[in-house]
């Protein structure tokens, strides 16, 4: 059921709408008072509002002002007279749908209603996929101010280019997946299926039969023929998650299947070519397992021929309160409040260690700003959520100015040193790259990186603008 708003203040004008849209399906609902139809279209959002464009006490521009304030992706359309016309063209390139001349005709008020609606129709789909991608915890392009993470990502873009095979290695929770899937996104295949495959997450006996498919009469209770995941992903991408739980056997199968591109399903002699993108993930030691028997070695070396290493959120600190402003605008949409951080807020995420990396700090984020009454985050705000740590036992001997002093060198002097190596040792281009001139540049790797301080968090002060 679709609901359109009126407001106009001409009763007559709004019966007359109601009568040329009494369509299946559709339900007008008509204010003649614009302050009255406002708080409506407010507390109970239509999928359609058709709005006059000059009425006396509140003008329309005002109340679409209001409503494209609270709700942005809402279709307004204008209904003006000749001479307000230029307006109702300056409202559309502020975000109105679009607009009808009175007197307008009926087929043009249905013409423009059907697009409208279609439109709101497809922003609600891409909300809900949206809201879908988000509740899995993806989202369509990783999210780092880290030069150690924009390295990888820039490796992860010049390799989407091509159908290399994939490695992502990564502590738990750094967010391989989300980089398996910006690679998709990146790729020439990025129309095609995206199939992840969790190793981990199926049994022994399960997972040959879930990757290769099998043949009617393969096994008690096969009733019928059924593709694999593996063959699902023809045309587009395979991503196989924590691959070092596959056991030897099944590696055995998949190397056979890496090298040829060809399969063959439980029970079947016909052989099955399957023209995918492979992507794999792990945060176990693979040379390690190679050396312990546990994982074929022609494998490892099949899978990584791109290997992508992502650094866990204690190594990239910068990264703290970029994704923790990053998550409490997306939660803070999602939820439906306005929150925001305080500065002392930000520095009491900087000085936890994030074992469970992005993932921890993302679901920090959400039961936060689900518990969260709405307004100013501070840190107390935190205690419930993340124990109190000790960030920097090695320093604590120092006075406060002095400890402070060699977190910030430490991280400034690592930055420079990222930077330069990011720019080929060009101190002019990392200088620009960073946004500072050559002698702050300088001074910036002069900042010798204290021993004492090597495992301690660095201080910074987090960027609350956008």
């Amino acid at each position: 059921m679709s609901r359109i708003l009126v407001i106009d203040d001409e009763a007559a004008l709004g019966e007359n709408i109601q009568r040329m849209l009494r369509l299946p399906g559709v339900t007008v609902s008509v204010f003649v008072d614009p302050v009255k139809g406002l708080a409506e279209c407010l507390a109970y959002p239509p999928d359609l509002v058709l709005l006059d464009m000059r009425m006396p006490g509140m003008s329309g521009e005002e109340v679409f002002a209001r409503i494209h304030e609270k709700h942005t992706g809402l279709p307004v359309v204008f209904l003006t007279a000749f001479g307000s016309v230029e307006g109702a063209v300056l409202a559309m390139r502020n975000g109105a749908f679009d607009y009808l001349e009175k007197p307008f005709k009926r087929e043009d008020l249905l013409l423009v209603v059907k697009r409208a609606l279609s439109h709101a129709s497809l922003e609600h789909e891409v909300a809900r996929l949206t809201g879908r991608l988000e509740s899995l915890g993806e989202t369509e392009a990783a999210q780092s101010r880290s030069a150690a993470m924009l390295d990888q990502m820039d490796k992860c873009r010049r390799a989407a280019a091509t159908d290399a095979t994939v490695m992502i290695l990564g502590e738990s929770g750094t967010g391989k997946e989300v980089m398996a899937r910006f690679i998709h996104s990146q790729s020439r295949r990025k129309d095609g299926a995206y199939v992840p495959v969790e190793c981990s997450a199926m049994p022994g006996s399960l997972i040959e039969s879930e990757l290769f498919g099998y043949e009617r009469g393969a096994f008690t209770g096969a009733e019928r023929t059924k593709k694999g995941l593996i063959e699902s992903a023809d045309g587009g991408t395979l991503f196989l998650d924590e691959i070092g739980d596959l056991n030897v056997e099944l590696q055995t199968r998949l190397f056979r299947f890496v090298e040829e591109r060809v399969l063959r399903r439980l029970g079947g002699l016909t052989p099955v070519r399957v023209e995918c993108r492979i992507l794999c993930a792990t945060n176990q030691d693979l040379p390690a397992k190679i050396k312990a028997g546990t994982f074929r070695e022609e494998l490892y070396y099949r899978l990584s021929v791109v290997t992508v290493k992502l650094p866990p959120l204690r190594d990239r600190p910068e990264d703290i309160p970029y994704l923790a402003r990053y998550f409490l605008e997306r939660f803070s949409r999602r939820y439906g409040k306005s929150l925001s951080g305080s500065p002392q807020f930000y520095e009491a995420l900087l000085r936890q260690r994030w074992p469970g990396n992005v993932r921890q700090l993302k679901n920090v984020m959400e039961r936060l700003t689900a518990l969260h009454p709405g307004g100013v985050v501070e840190p107390r705000d935190l205690e419930d959520d993340v124990p109190k740590v000790d960030a920097a036992p090695l320093l604590s001997v120092l006075p406060w100015k002095d400890a402070r002093e060699q977190y910030l060198a430490s991280f400034e002097h690592s930055y420079a040193e990222s930077v330069l190596a990011r720019c080929g040792g060009n101190v002019s281009a990392a200088a620009r790259e960073a946004g500072v001139d050559r002698k702050t540049f300088y001074s910036l790797l002069k900042r010798e990186r204290e021993p004492q301080a090597a495992e301690s968090v660095p201080h910074i002060e987090p960027d609350t603008g956008e």
